[in-house]
């Protein structure tokens, strides 16, 4: 995009193509502003379709935002370009932009951005096909105050299903208007496009979207994730499952975001057509080391087995001891394998087993201090919202204990710890808990409940029983025992 200089911009223009007067209207936005868009005019030059206009502000000194949407000949967006720049009282702006799509585009319109609000807005997107792949554009404007933002592209076949999913975001100065443009490589495959815009207010690791189609035999599994405030190594493990449940293969990937900052990832599943089901998990929390998952399945009819690892929050060396055994169950022999992990890098250990003899095998898994590594962790979801805890949730005597002051601020009740009488005080509207640690005898609303199992102190971090928690703050709690997951929803 180029900035022609301040004056109206003249209609006398050399292109290679005729010149066009554009459509002008108002895009949607939070309020509406003084900057009006005058005089413009497009032509096709050098393939591309170049678009010259003029923004006005009638107001004081402002972010003065614009559009340009390019229409094909069946009325829809395939183009959407936008930009801001601070625009004095009175002051009048020339503007150059060209879209891409060029002889495609058989309408253009230029509209002006309304007044920033407390959220980033999507102002408009468009895609088409080319060379094979779908171009995306869009035209975020940001919030009054500067952050990172973006947005997210997901491609959808003829039947509904996400089979692509793609993002892009930067950081945006206060009411800027700018444009994203992602790629996605499964054309063949996408019918319909689905862009959203990207500004989660939620200090945690949140998984946006994912999709999944096969090429070439294997299953392609991508998506996108928002990092938390902190910056920080953020790792995804992707969990592939046939009918029955039963996990085929693991594959993971990981990398540092910086804080808020939108990242994509995208695996291959070589089980590919075997697989029916995919799961997502986002890693990064965990302070000890955790195996995700163990996928198990048969290629040229010899045994492969992949595993998902989280690493804690120290760099180590991971083993993993490995017993194969024949379909008799006569051990055929064992085998040890060593791996360097950093803090909360997430990978896949694969062993192929060459002999065609092993049916099934054993693995122990162990940290850098000997220590045997546990099987998959238990995580909380509250809202849907995958939580993250610097001390991980324990199971105790068949009760999920969690951190104490988290999981009330997650549930948006009050928490106050009196260190002399170690009780914590927890209330939410009319409702008030009091847990004492070491005791089984807690108090809702002053009538005594007996519990299962007392807080306890785990690693200095006082760890409260969740079922309890969350039923007396009246939220509907769930059991995921496959996953070890307990999924809460606040009413």
């Amino acid at each position: 995009m180029r900035i022609l200089g301040t004056g109206i911009l003249a209609i006398a223009i050399a292109a290679a193509g005729p010149l066009h007067q554009t459509v002008h209207g108002d895009i949607s936005s939070n309020t509406s502003t003084n900057v009006t868009v005058m005089e413009s005019s497009y032509a096709l030059e050098g393939g591309k379709m170049r678009v010259r206009f003029d923004v006005r502000n009638g107001g004081s000194g402002t972010e003065a935002g614009f559009v340009v949407l390019g229409y094909d000949a069946s009325g829809k967006v395939i183009e959407a370009i936008g930009d801001s720049a601070y625009l004095m009282s009175n002051e009048i702006e020339t503007f150059e932009v060209d879209l891409d799509a060029g002889s495609l585009v058989n309408k253009v319109e230029v509209k002006p951005a309304g007044q920033a609000g407390d959220r980033a807005v999507l102002l408009a997107s468009g895609h088409y096909e080319q060379n094979g792949k779908i171009e995306v554009t869009a035209v975020l404007q940001n919030a009054d105050s500067g952050r990172n933002a973006g947005v997210l592209a997901v491609g959808y076949d003829a039947s509904g299903k996400a089979v692509e999913v793609k993002s892009a975001s930067g950081y945006l100065m206060s009411s800027n208007v700018d444009t994203f443009s992602i790629q996605l490589k499964a054309a063949k495959q996408i019918k319909s496009v689905k862009v959203t815009a990207v500004d989660t207010p939620e200090d945690a690791v949140k998984l946006l979207s994912t999709g999944s189609r096969l090429e070439n035999g294997k299953l392609i599994v991508s998506g996108a994730i928002q990092n938390r405030n902190e910056g920080g190594r953020v790792g995804v493990i992707i969990v592939g499952s046939q009918a029955s449940g039963k996990v085929l293969e693991v594959n993971t990937t990981s990398g540092y975001l910086s804080g808020k900052e939108i990242g994509n990832f995208e695996a291959e599943l070589t089980a590919g057509k075997a697989i029916s089901g995919v799961k997502v998990y986002l890693t990064g929390g965990s302070q000890t080391p955790k195996i995700i998952a163990e996928g198990r399945t048969r290629i040229n009819n010899k045994l492969v087995v992949s595993v998902g690892i989280e690493n804690g929050d120290k760099s180590q060396k991971i083993t993993m001891k490995s017993s194969a055994y024949n379909a008799q169950g006569r051990l055929l022999g064992s085998d040890i394998d060593s791996i360097y992990m950093t803090a909360h890098e997430a990978t896949t250990l694969r062993i192929d087993y060459l002999d065609s003899r092993v049916a099934s095998v054993k693995l122990k898994y162990f940290d850098e201090a000997g220590q045997e590594i546990g099987a998959v962790p238990i995580r909380i979801k509250i809202n849907g919202q995958l939580q993250s805890y610097a001390q991980a949730p324990v199971m105790v005597n068949g009760s999920v204990m969690v951190p104490m002051r988290p999981i009330f601020e997650s549930l948006q009740a009050s928490v106050k710890w009196n260190q002399q009488t170690q009780t914590v005080t927890s209330t939410k509207g009319s409702t008030k808990i009091q847990l004492k640690l070491g005791s089984k005898q807690a108090t809702v609303n002053q009538k005594s409940v007996k519990l299962g199992t007392a807080p306890r102190s785990v690693k200095g971090t006082t760890m409260v029983p969740l079922r309890f928690v969350a039923d007396a703050l009246g939220c509907d709690v769930k059991w995921d025992k496959e996953q070890q997951m307990v999924l809460i929803t606040t009413k």
